[in-house]
């Protein structure tokens, strides 16, 4: 396998709401290679725009 184009490891998110952190995103790992494609699927609210900013 060829090196990965994009590689994320531990990845995570979060907001600071009313005083509080929110993870929105925790401990997401990644790696994509050459020639893949990928889609984030799941539920509203899970993350998957976030994950992908």
């Amino acid at each position: 396998m060829d090196a990965p184009i994009l590689s994320i490891s531990g990845l995570r998110a979060v907001f600071r709401i009313a005083g509080r952190d929110i993870a929105a995103v925790q401990d997401v790992d990644l790696v994509i290679g050459s020639g893949e494609t990928v889609a984030l699927v799941g539920e509203s609210g899970s993350g998957k725009s976030v994950t992908s900013l």
